[in-house]
């Protein structure tokens, strides 16, 4: 059986995207606070988050950093989990 171009593209897109979120896990999972966006994040903390910082590095491209966050939790534990889930709900918040 022979993939169709068409179905090449789609399988390397789904490729990539599995090894971005993969990336993107690894990144929160080495600093919790996402280069200061979390200052407290390492005891669990994100109530004061860096808007700006955030606006500035993750609103430009919400809709596809969101798709690869939701998709990074599959590489990550719990802590992780919990910072990506604070990305999510301040993205949403702020990248309308």
């Amino acid at each position: 059986m022979k993939l169709s171009v068409n179905e090449l593209e789609i399988l390397k897109a789904n490729s990539l995207s599995i090894r971005n979120a993969k990336d993107i896990a690894e990144l929160i999972d080495s600093d919790h606070t996402v280069s200061g966006i979390f200052p407290n994040a390492v005891t669990g903390d994100f109530s004061n988050p860096d808007i700006q910082k955030f606006k500035d590095k993750w609103c430009g491209w919400w809709p596809v950093a969101r798709i690869l966050l939701t998709t990074a939790k599959i590489f990550t534990g719990d802590k992780a989990d919990k910072v990506i889930d604070a990305i999510l709900k301040l993205g949403d918040t702020v990248c309308v």
